[in-house]
């Protein structure tokens, strides 16, 4: 393609996705959606053609359960367990914190470090320590399985009253919760789900929805709907409730541009959650794909979706744009540091990482308290791209 095949402005760029943010819905979405199934009346999408496609919640995923499915628990601490408690859960989570005794130690196990969306949450977690008087222990998995576990035992062996269990390997998580639930020490995870723990993290199903139906208003006003692909970027062993983040961008344009065919929608297996695996996956994609005209592309973070956009800017015989999840450092960069034209990339759906350091000592404050809380706290999420990301995140 090249950027002289684009058949529209900068400036026409700006409004379309103006228009787009306006259908996705540009508030703080509410966990009121999750699905992987769907209606249509079948038949192509493109032209003038109506087809007609509606998303159905999906409930009974941990982590993404609907709201008329949580329950208020309690943590038992001679059993080491949490127990459902009376009460209405399924209103949004408000937090509310006050000064620790003093000794309180709140372990922190870290889902990974050095990734972008993670070093929001340790930081506002470290600083939330300083100012209401918390001790932490603290240990990096590196997104690593067996660390998950070995962290587990380390913090455990130092004895907090409370551990954020930050594992984003769902593989390791009945193994590291064993650990904690054997110390008796009450848990909350991060964005996966983890038995015996609070869940506390974004609502997956709907930050796709947001990110698909921005990109069709994109396809609608510039391809017409016709012959477009998503590309989706994969990992299973994030968790099923992180993968709803690509079915409901798959659900999200089908809404605004009508069912695809089965075959115009493909996934690829991007593990490594690195930008430099997704460009070289997403490069050889194409390359397996020349008649993939149009294409729209998201992944599980900004991290791959930036590694996506990068070979969608390479490209030269298809017109491709990726959406990124997240909006963490990463995602904030690169919509900021060119047009949609040149860096192939439409936004990201924000999850705010900078607002669950006080879901999760809030969680962490209540428990300790022998207060109920609900089984899961989602995070609202919003849609960034050029003509909004400086309300959110200026310089």
């Amino acid at each position: 393609m090249g950027f002289l095949r684009l058949k529209v402005t900068i400036g026409a760029l700006a409004a379309v996705l103006c228009a787009a943010v306006l259908v996705a819905g540009c508030g703080s979405s509410d966990s009121t959606s999750s699905s992987d199934s769907t209606e249509s009346t079948g038949g192509e999408t493109g032209g003038s053609e109506e087809v007609a496609f509606a998303a159905k919640p999906k409930g009974g995923i941990p982590g993404a359960l609907l709201p008329d499915e949580l329950d208020l628990w309690k943590y038992n601490f001679d059993t080491g367990k949490f127990e459902v408690a009376p009460g209405d859960a399924s209103k949004p989570y408000q937090p509310s914190i006050k000064k620790f005794p003093a000794g309180t130690k709140l372990g922190y196990i870290d889902p990974w470090a050095s990734n972008p969306f993670a070093i929001p949450i340790r930081e506002g977690f470290e600083a939330l320590a300083d100012e209401y008087g918390f001790e932490t222990v603290y240990c990096d998995t590196g997104f690593k399985p067996e660390k998950a576990v070995e962290c587990a035992e380390e913090v455990a062996h130092q004895g907090p009253e409370f551990v954020v269990a930050g594992n984003w390997q769902v593989g390791a998580a009945t193994a590291m919760m064993k650990v904690l639930d054997g110390a008796r020490i009450p848990a909350a995870s991060i964005d996966v789900s983890e038995p015996n723990a609070v869940f506390v993290g974004t609502n997956n199903y709907d930050d796709g929805l947001t990110a698909g139906r921005a990109g069709a208003e994109f396809a609608k006003k510039e391809w017409d709907c016709d012959e477009v692909w998503l590309l989706l970027g994969e990992n299973l062993a994030e968790g099923e409730a992180a993968d709803l983040r690509l079915q409901g961008f798959a659900d999200g344009f089908q809404e605004v541009c009508g069912a695809l065919d089965g075959d115009q929608i493909e996934r690829v297996r991007m593990s490594a959650a690195t930008s430099d695996q997704a460009l070289t996956v997403t490069t050889d994609w194409l390359t397996a794909h020349p008649q993939a005209k149009h294409v729209l592309a998201t992944s599980l973070d900004d991290e791959r979706a930036s590694g996506i956009a990068k070979s969608f800017a390479q490209a030269t015989e298809t017109e491709a744009f990726a959406l990124g999840m997240g909006c963490d450092t990463v995602g904030i960069e690169v919509v900021k540091q060119a047009e949609p034209t040149e860096n192939h990339f439409l936004g990201c759906t924000a999850f705010f990482p900078e607002k669950y350091p006080e879901l999760l000592v809030s969680v962490a404050q209540q428990v300790l308290n022998e207060e109920p809380v609900p089984s899961e706290v989602h995070v609202g999420s919003q849609f960034l791209d050029h003509t909004n990301i400086d309300q959110f995140y200026g310089e």
